[in-house]
């Protein structure tokens, strides 16, 4: 029997099919495979808008892949040592990636274009290594309604359930209103420019 404990860059060859692991930089899927075939695992969309949270990230205003890393030595250790940084398996690609608890300086004021997926980033970001359960419990919510928000899914407790939420994650709501016209001091239109 196989040696599980063993993974890549330790492991030489595929568990399944015995091929060269990850040679001239080509994926490995868990520390194991060479393809999602061999790992017996969805191949990861291509798309950035069909990946999930875990996979992807907000940065200068849009959606991109997070970096994958195929073992824990391909992390930098500057990233590495960082305490507020942490590793996971991606359930997506299978890959490693990693995720940051702490807040930018820019990141401190949040505008939300789509409060659907930018609340749903911010709540995952608010929540680190916490568990959704113990925020639940420190709540008074259940842990599936935590889910829900971060998904972006609304229901009939979400306003309920999101106050709740962001009262133990110490985080206010605020909302950036349109400035008047400084020429003619006007409010804004609220007709669309065509």
């Amino acid at each position: 029997m196989a040696d599980l404990t063993l993974l890549f860059p330790h492991r030489r060859r595929c568990l399944s099919c015995h091929a060269g692991l990850g040679r001239d930089g080509a994926p490995v899927y868990d520390g194991l495979y060479c393809s999602p075939h061999c790992a017996h695992v969805p191949v990861p969309p291509r798309r950035v808008a069909d990946l999930p949270r875990e996979c992807r990230a907000f940065h200068d205003g849009r959606w991109t892949p997070k970096r994958r890393y195929r073992c824990l030595e391909e992390i930098p250790r500057v990233i590495s040592c960082d305490p507020s940084v942490e590793t996971y398996r991606c359930s997506c690609c299978h890959h490693l990636h990693i995720g940051h608890s702490r807040l930018h300086s820019d990141e401190r004021f949040r505008m939300f274009s789509d409060i659907g997926t930018d609340l749903g980033d911010l709540l995952v970001k608010l929540r680190g290594r916490a568990t959704r359960k113990q925020v639940g419990a420190a709540a008074g919510i259940r842990p599936i309604r935590i889910a829900e928000l971060e998904r972006g899914v609304t229901g009939p407790h979400t306003w309920e359930s999101l106050s709740r939420l962001l009262r133990v994650y110490h985080v206010r709501l605020g909302a950036g209103l349109p400035v008047a016209d400084a020429r003619t001091g006007d409010a804004p239109s609220l007709r669309r420019a065509s």
